[in-house]
């Protein structure tokens, strides 16, 4: 089986040295630059148009937040908790998510540029509606999670569940799934015209579509 893609995404761009900053809240408009927080609990926080540039987020809370029209750039996170939380038409450029929940996160209508995904929980998360370029999901648990109407072109899922997953009407030109699991996804013939599958999948995928293969006078 051949390896997936090595689709090319930039990393975060953060100074050697950040500042430690302690955050207990977050206000609408509030921006963070060139700082570390770490162990933060902000969950259940509401706050429009917050702003992350150049920031190492290590063990925070953000489950259960709604931050409409957050913007983060050159940012990593790690070991957090964002489960629950809604960030609807987030833009997030040159970001990492390694280690991290995402159970029923909510991206609806995002725009994703440069983000990499890795051994994250991302069950029941919804990026419907979401707009990505140059994207990696490697190891990640995927069961459940809507792609509705999103533009998914050139991602690279990397042994990745994608059980169940939400499919219908999504870009899928150049996306490469050859490595992750394909159970019961939801998808059609036509969104899958140009993706990129390995010859297990095949047969996973055409199954899917309604066809059964059966070989001589079976």
């Amino acid at each position: 089986m051949k390896a997936a893609s090595k689709q090319v995404v930039q990393p975060p761009r953060l100074p050697k040295f950040l500042q430690v900053e302690a955050v207990e809240g977050l206000a609408d408009h509030g921006e963070y630059a060139s700082v570390s927080i770490s162990g933060c609990n902000l969950a259940g926080q509401n706050a429009a148009n917050i702003h992350f540039e150049q920031v190492h987020l290590r063990r925070t809370g953000f489950n259960q937040t709604q931050l409409p029209k957050l913007r983060m750039l050159d940012v990593r996170i790690e070991d957090s908790d964002l489960s629950g939380a809604v960030w609807e038409q987030a833009q997030l450029q040159r970001v990492e998510f390694i280690g991290c929940r995402l159970l029923g996160t909510q991206l609806f209508a995002a725009r994703l540029q440069n983000a990499l995904f890795k051994e994250c929980i991302f069950e029941n998360a919804l990026l419907a509606s979401a707009a990505c370029k140059s994207v990696r999901f490697e190891k990640c648990a995927l069961r459940n999670a809507s792609f509705e109407l999103a533009d998914l072109a050139g991602t690279v899922f990397q042994q990745c569940d994608l059980t169940n997953a939400d499919l219908r009407g999504t870009q899928l030109q150049a996306v490469d799934f050859r490595g992750s699991i394909l159970n019961a996804v939801q998808v059609g013939a036509k969104d899958l015209v140009g993706a990129i599958i390995d010859s297990a999948q095949a047969i996973q995928i055409v199954g899917l579509l309604g066809v059964t293969v059966m070989d001589g006078d079976e």
